[in-house]
């Protein structure tokens, strides 16, 4: 009887998570289609903490952790408006779903889905916090990418403006034809060339890029290029000083990782070498001292 009863609580808490999200799909689209109706679809330029379906107060994203998933969000690639509460959500559905892994195992293996509750709660805790973290390896995966790009970015740029091409067209250049070069600066290129198409000003649009790369040098060089373009600035010694501080990044960044490969290499050597070879090595003398003690005792 117990047992209906443990089964019974847990298929009505799994049903009604899944209506919970089946709910918050639906008011989600209804809110997008009420915003492209009111033509307010194409107002947002930035990242909105606005849920589409209110949260608990403990799970919303506020303070100095809004401003820092936001920063994440944008280090990590993700422009969009609703970058922010689509984060909530996936954060808060993953830490439910480990809650009702958690549950279901509990209930495969005592019984009951309730019975102990602390792994539960713990796991389902430790995602939900988990998936900052996640986010921040994705932030520092894309910034070792861009950083890795940037020299070819501006090898690419030179060589135009030494052939006679306009900054502007350096842009649309790269934007259509060096997306196998360099893909991921070629995506934020076209996002700048299609701010400058709708009419927006050169230095807002600059801004834009430089937060969009969110690599330490951008907004240097945005400024460069503002410099440039108001003020007739000579652009290409500002490159090539640009193109040797990235490359000694990538320089710096190689041995690094190569110093890393050492520590982990001795690590493994420690672990999996060493107490082969002590045995090896201390064997046959630790066999041939315990034969003469029974040998002694006998």
């Amino acid at each position: 009887m117990q047992s209906l009863a443990s089964f019974l609580l847990f298929g009505l808490a799994l049903g009604s998570l899944l209506m919970v999200l089946a709910g918050v799909r639906l008011l989600n689209a209804d809110n997008r289609l009420r915003a492209r109706i009111d033509g307010a679809s194409g107002a947002a330029t930035g990242m909105t903490g606005k849920l589409p379906f209110p949260l608990p107060r403990m799970f919303t994203v506020r303070g100095r952790d809004r401003s820092e998933i936001e920063q994440k969000l944008r280090k990590a690639g993700y422009f969009e408006a609703n970058a922010l509460e689509t984060f909530a959500w996936l954060r808060l559905s993953a830490a439910g779903g480990v809650a009702l892994a958690s549950m279901a195992t509990c209930f495969v293996i005592n019984g009951n889905p309730l019975r102990p509750l602390f792994p539960t709660l713990a796991l389902a805790g430790l995602t939900y916090i988990g998936a900052k973290y996640v986010l921040q390896m994705r932030a520092a995966t894309r910034e070792r990418i861009l950083t890795a790009e940037f020299p070819f970015l501006l090898d690419l740029m030179l060589m135009m403006l030494e052939s006679g091409v306009s900054l502007d067209q350096c842009f649309r250049g790269i934007a259509r034809e060096e997306r196998v070069a360099v893909p991921n600066h070629a995506r934020l290129v076209a996002m700048l060339v299609e701010d400058l198409d709708r009419g927006q000003d050169y230095q807002l649009a600059f801004d834009r890029w430089a937060s969009r790369v969110a690599v330490n040098g951008a907004r240097e060089l945005a400024t460069v290029f503002r410099q440039s373009l108001f003020h007739g600035m000579e652009l290409v010694p500002s490159l090539r000083e640009f193109i040797r501080e990235f490359s000694q990044r990538r320089v710096a960044r190689a041995r690094e990782a190569i110093g890393s490969i050492t520590v982990r290499m001795v690590i493994l050597m420690l672990v999996f070498f060493m107490p082969a070879l002590f045995i090896v090595l201390a064997g046959p003398p630790v066999a041939a001292i315990l034969d003469t003690l029974g040998g002694a005792s006998s």
